[in-house]
């Protein structure tokens, strides 16, 4: 009886590792519901999490949507934010170092259900908002949208919008400075000083290492299109790629590989291809080193995705094909290459012509690929996990602890989104006015000046000086941060007017009274 006692358990043990050491790929998330995935991060603890949004057959894409998994796939917990009576979604999700997360994505909640505004977010290591941001304008009637944000070394943080108020024309890639709180402090149009330059559009946005920002994306035609700003967000160069060989193309992902140096996917068509994925690299200086087209005259049409490093000779790359130049038929597949581009291993994901919308190497050298298909008649996050030649991991054995920085637990829920409303967008000092907060004119002047001011809050004061160092005048700014003041009875000559807020001296301008 002991034996079989013995073996009965034996076998009961066996099953269940059984069961603990198989899994299927890919894992599917959303399979009653409509999910998206738009990026993916490996969180503190080696959990996985996905950020895109959520609905119903009747509402699509209704909730932004994050989604935490363990190293096995299986769901830790999931969030949704938003509401019924609005629409919201993210687009990019990264890491901060206080092993939160920063979010951009759109929000229709100060609108209509039709139009979106940027939306910035910080969460904790919960999932709980620390802060979040919608920049908004009530004179507009076209969507503007949060695609790209990035933390800083001082806890501030960059954000990447899509499109800006009334100047949809001209201005179509824009950085905000936020503060930790999340506040804007100053907005920066790119691509203003190249009149030749239209229709752009900023898809990806990095920290390089020298602390500077590379934006990614296309201009007019379209082509492969970069910028690089220093840390003020001031351009320092502006990369069109107009090799020969390539007719018109976007990049969708850029990374750095080595200090200076920057992959990006995209695609392109090149004499005798179709559309095809295609690998660039670029270096710091604004030099475009070289581009390859991933699967040659092979196919019939395809596109490139998303990209990461696996080590010093070897890059991931997401794509799709097609064999047929019909553009609703397709296949999503992913591959290794060397830094040249050309395949070492290529593995076939899904019968879709969307590529996977992220890839991440994980603490350990995994490979994790997801997206999103329509592949049953609804639309559904498909998430793989390989090894280096591609081939499905196997399933994790050991104990691992996951939001050990929540001792209470997560609980899976839905959070509306309060955010700051800032009903003018026009209210975020361009970066030039936040260098120099304070303005004054006409300069020369001979009766009144005009003082005017980005700078918020109730005590604001200007503070003016003669030449020889004594003040003449201190008056307070009104919230409107207009003024007027009359100067036709001064004595002629050089007036240093100050900008004076809380007691800080926040800016100055020289003015010649005539």
């Amino acid at each position: 009886m002991k034996y079989l006692i013995f073996y009965t358990i034996t076998f009961f043990i066996f099953f269940k590792w059984g069961v603990v050491y198989t899994q299927t790929w890919p894992i599917i998330y959303g399979d009653n519901i409509v999910a998206f995935n738009r990026c993916m991060i490996e969180d503190y603890d080696h959990g996985i999490l996905l950020s895109g949004n959520t609905g119903n057959s009747q509402v699509q894409a209704k909730m932004a949507w994050l989604l935490k998994i363990d190293v096995n796939g299986n769901i830790l917990w999931e969030k949704s934010y938003g509401g019924v009576d609005y629409y919201s979604y993210f687009n990019i999700v990264r890491k901060v170092s206080n092993e939160g997360c920063l979010l951009a994505g759109s929000t229709s909640k100060y609108d209509n259900e039709n139009k979106f505004d940027p939306l910035f977010m910080k969460i904790d290591p919960c999932g709980e908002i620390e802060w979040c941001t919608t920049i908004h304008d009530e004179t507009i009637s076209w969507n503007n949208y949060g695609t790209g944000i990035i933390e800083l070394a001082d806890g501030s943080s960059v954000g990447m919008v899509k499109y800006y108020g009334n100047k949809d024309q001209g201005f179509r890639i824009s950085l905000v400075k936020l503060d930790p709180n999340g506040e804007p402090v100053w907005v920066q149009h790119l691509a203003q000083e190249d009149s030749t330059v239209f229709n752009e559009e900023g898809y990806d946005l990095i920290l390089t290492s020298d602390s500077n920002y590379l934006v990614a994306g296309h201009r007019n035609t379209p082509r492969p299109y970069f910028i690089k700003c220093d840390s003020m967000g001031k351009e320092e160069w502006a990369l069109t790629w107009n090799q020969a060989d390539i007719a018109w193309g976007s990049v969708a992902e850029v990374i750095e590989k080595d200090s200076g140096i920057f992959y990006a996917i995209g695609g392109g068509v090149s004499p005798g291809y179709t559309v095809n994925p295609l690998l660039f690299k670029l270096d710091k200086y604004g030099n475009g080193l070289y581009h390859k087209v991933i699967l040659g005259d092979t196919i019939k049409g395809g596109d490139g995705g998303s990209l990461e490093i696996l080590n010093d000779s070897t890059l991931v790359v997401g794509y799709n094909w097609g064999t047929d130049p019909n553009p609703n038929e397709g296949f999503s597949g992913v591959a290794t290459t060397d830094t040249l581009g050309n395949i070492i291993n290529r593995r076939f994901l899904a019968e879709d012509t969307r590529p996977p919308s992220s890839i991440i190497k994980t603490f350990d050298g995994k490979i994790v690929v997801v997206g999103h298909y329509y592949l049953d008649g609804n639309w559904d996050v498909y998430l793989w996990k390989m090894n280096s030649l591609l081939e499905d991991d196997s399933i994790y054995t050991q104990t691992m602890v996951y939001d050990s920085l929540c001792p209470e637990g997560i609980v899976s829920d839905t959070i509306d989104l309060n955010c700051g409303l800032y009903v003018d967008i026009g209210e975020i000092p361009t970066r030039e006015e936040y260098e120099n907060p304070l303005k004054v004119y006409p300069n020369p002047a001979t009766g009144h000046v005009h003082i005017s001011t980005k700078v918020g809050g109730q005590e604001k004061v200007v503070e003016i000086f003669n030449p020889f160092g004594r003040q003449v005048s201190s008056n307070i700014i009104p919230a409107t941060g207009e003024l007027d003041l009359d100067v036709s009875a001064w004595p002629q000559g050089l007036y240093l007017f100050s900008l004076v807020d809380h007691n800080r001296l926040v800016g100055s301008v020289k003015v010649v009274v005539q």
